[in-house]
């Protein structure tokens, strides 16, 4: 790919990638990396489809206003050009951030709309189809349960308390877990108390492993 030198397209050539970047880049920070992310040539792509579609809403929106200053031929004035600075500030990094978090963020936000589109789809098409890749994935991003636990084996159980601190693995990496306040557990899962001085405790989950969530017991 030639980059261009010129101004004009060098604003052109930031006005195609940076919303797309800075939306994966953000995405990223919440959800983890997929399989997209892993190859440089796939968040190129990725990133030039998400910034045509933020383009293209901003010509639509703004184009108008755009053409009417060029035609009348004035001379471009200072304020102009800081108006325009912000303006690619609000357009390229501030709107493709927002909307991320709220598609990506925490979950919640955009949750309501998306079990009403799965129910809706499940109704027309009768299709049990869930873009999220694994179970595991599932269960990890949209749980609000403050606990955890995983059996190991035959009353060898590590759990503790699952907080904003804690952190699991997503697809494609392998799954994993980091619990922030490791307990004391009993042979048939009890959560005992916490193991003194410990800073978590990081688990490698594999296939024979139980791993359970929970919620707080007054819950």
């Amino acid at each position: 790919m030639t980059v261009p030198t010129d101004g004009f397209g060098i604003i052109s050539y930031l006005a195609l990638i940076v919303p797309g970047v800075v939306f994966i880049l953000v995405r990223a920070q919440f959800r983890g990396f997929r399989d997209v992310d892993r190859t440089v040539g796939g968040r190129i792509l990725l990133a030039f489809v998400v910034s045509v579609i933020f383009d293209a809403i901003y010509v639509a929106i703004l184009g108008p206003l755009a053409v009417q200053r060029l035609q009348s031929g004035a001379p471009i004035t200072p304020n102009e050009v800081s108006a325009v600075a912000w303006l690619f500030i609000a357009t390229g990094i501030v709107t493709p951030s927002i909307v991320s978090w709220a598609v990506y963020g925490d979950g919640k936000l955009l949750r309501p709309l998306h079990q009403a589109a799965r129910k809706l789809r499940a109704r027309l098409t009768d299709s049990r189809y869930e873009a999220t890749p694994t179970a595991w994935d599932l269960a990890a991003t949209t749980t609000d349960a403050n606990w955890v636990r995983i059996r190991m084996s035959d009353e060898v159980w590590v759990g503790g308390r699952f907080g904003n601190n804690s952190y699991f693995s997503t697809y494609p990496e392998p799954r994993d877990i980091f619990i922030e306040g490791q307990y004391a557990m009993g042979k048939q899962g009890e959560f005992l108390s916490p193991v003194p001085s410990s800073a978590g405790v990081w688990v490698a989950v594999t296939d024979e492993y139980l791993v359970e969530w929970l919620h707080d017991a007054d819950e």
